[in-house]
């Protein structure tokens, strides 16, 4: 029988294989951008697709120029004299060339081991010959002539090409194919306050939003929110090259956006504007009458008071610093989630024998850590806050914690 071609894989098509290169160059572009969050560093802004792979301006204004160069494991090892290498050390000499003095490092970065032997098929040993001799003359013989070849590949001189590779690094403790991914993960939890509180699949999804970011970075997305009135402006063209050049970039500011947009993959849950609820509406004696009817201690109840104060005072922050409607919106999300897991939690712990609060309570609060386990969108939620959310609901007679209602009797 002619097999199908679902149950076949595909041969001659480098296509697969070519994409998922890209990625893990975009992938470690999204690790250097960690390296904005660490006051160690003194990365100001990394660019993707920029001159080179990735550029990285540092404080000062020089710059590094990368370029990330991936290898199965089981293909040869990395040597000088192979066309790769020469044209990637040629990009480097061009770039010196185009902007004398402005780069501070090239670096040629690779996930495979570079040959190792001490002679000219050793990237590293000729360019140590090269940092390390003080002109093209003292140039041992097989140095000179990989010089030579890189001149040649670049078209220019030797003198210029001597001074781009007397500051090229080449480097092959890269992460390998299959480890990126957790690498970046890894990274971000180091450098990222944030990630202390989040489920290690949510810092997963984070990665995995900043990867596609950096995609885009290192392609012309830009084209596709380019205004449509950009060819009657003044100067379209320097129009046009601004916003790409911004769209490559990447700072502080900017990361940071990413990684709340990373935590805000999740769907929220909306409603219609009319049925938004205030923060702080709800009534202090009935909270306190149906957590009596619920069995809570004094110290409970105090307890439950001053969270239900924090987070509708945490919703009031959302309205003043997103807006009122995007801040309602996100009150509204978290408290759909915790009346939909009250409810789940008063069906199991209900019981006509026995007072079933503290009971009731303890499961909503691992329902809580849960689905900060789950990596669902709680923003700048803590479990506290949670629980507080809980209490406000109570407030205003959605939440109950008993199955007497004597607080109706009373009213």
């Amino acid at each position: 029988m002619t097999p199908s071609p679902d149950t076949v894989p595909a041969v001659g098509d480098p296509g697969d294989d070519t994409a998922r290169r890209y990625r893990y160059q975009w992938t470690y572009a999204a690790i250097c951008c960690c390296m904005l969050l660490d006051e160690t560093e003194d990365v100001e802004e990394v660019f993707c697709e920029h001159h080179e792979d990735i550029v990285l301006r540092h404080t000062g204004g020089m710059f590094s120029g990368l370029q990330i160069k991936t290898r199965e494991s089981n293909q040869d090892v990395w040597k000088a004299n192979e066309a790769t290498v020469i044209n990637s050390c040629a990009r480097f000499a061009k770039l010196e060339n185009q902007f004398p003095g402005q780069f501070r490092v090239f670096r040629f970065l690779t996930n495979h081991p570079l040959f190792a032997a001490e002679n000219g098929k050793n990237l590293r040993y000729v360019l140590n010959k090269i940092k390390t001799t003080h002109s093209i003359q003292d140039l041992p013989g097989p140095v000179a002539r990989f010089l030579r070849r890189v001149a040649q590949e670049a078209d220019l001189s030797q003198e210029i090409v001597f001074t781009a590779l007397s500051k090229t690094e080449a480097s092959d403790d890269l992460p390998k194919l299959a480890d990126i991914d957790v690498r970046l993960v890894a990274t971000l939890t180091e450098v990222w306050t944030r990630a202390a509180d989040c489920a290690h699949s949510l810092i997963v999804k984070v990665g995995s939003n900043l990867t596609w970011e950096c995609g885009k970075a290192s392609s012309l997305a830009h084209q596709d929110v380019l205004p449509a009135y950009i060819s009657a402006t003044i100067d379209p063209e320097g129009r046009e090259l601004l916003i790409r050049i911004e769209s490559k970039c990447i700072n502080r500011s900017h990361f940071i956006d990413l990684l709340e947009a990373g935590l805000n993959l999740n769907a929220t849950l909306e409603g219609a504007p009319e049925a938004w609820s205030e923060p702080g509406v709800g009534n202090r004696d009935l909270l306190l009458k149906k957590l009596d009817a619920g069995g809570f201690s004094a110290i409970s109840r105090n307890s439950a008071l001053d969270l239900r104060d924090k987070a509708d005072y945490l919703g009031i922050v959302w309205t003043r610093k997103h807006g009122r409607e995007s801040g309602l919106q996100r009150y509204g999300h978290v408290r759909s989630l915790v009346l939909s897991d009250a409810a789940r939690v008063f069906e199991i712990a209900k019981s006509e024998e026995h007072l079933f609060g503290l009971e009731m309570l303890s499961e909503l609060r691992s329902r809580f850590l849960q689905r900060r386990m789950d990596g669902s969108q709680l923003y700048e939620c803590s479990n506290e806050h949670l629980e507080g959310v809980a209490y406000s609901l109570t407030s205003e007679c959605l939440v109950q914690w008993s199955l007497d209602r004597p607080w109706e009797v009373q009213g």
